[in-house]
């Protein structure tokens, strides 16, 4: 994570296993905007409990204060902070209408003539 600061921004998709609904949900909602999911820098990380090393499954539980046991969502913005945390899948709109409402994407915007 501390490599894409000020970088990317980054949704991290939790999920305890890989055949859950919602893990299913988010990267098909994702995947049906990635023009969109480009043009905000930004970078999808996937994590499934079963296959995350120790020290990943601790930085997920520690960093967003989650229940290893649930599914999660975060979009964390260019300086690293959590910017939404969900427990259900989010989707693209509502990702897309934060992260344009930032003052850094607002002048990325700018400079990009949108």
């Amino acid at each position: 994570m501390e490599r894409l600061t000020w970088k990317n921004r980054v949704i991290v998709v939790y999920t305890p296993e890989a055949g859950s609904k919602d893990f299913q949900k988010q990267k098909q909602i994702l995947a049906e905007k990635t023009k969109g999911v480009k043009e905000r820098d930004l970078v999808i990380i996937e994590c499934v409990g079963k296959t995350l090393s120790p020290e990943d499954k601790n930085y997920v539980s520690r960093h967003f204060n989650h229940d290893l046991t649930q599914f999660g969502v975060w979009l964390v913005g260019k300086d690293g902070g959590t910017k939404l945390s969900e427990a259900k899948p989010v989707t693209t709109e509502k990702i897309f209408s934060l992260i344009d409402s930032m003052p850094m994407r607002q002048s990325e915007m700018k400079r990009d003539g949108k």
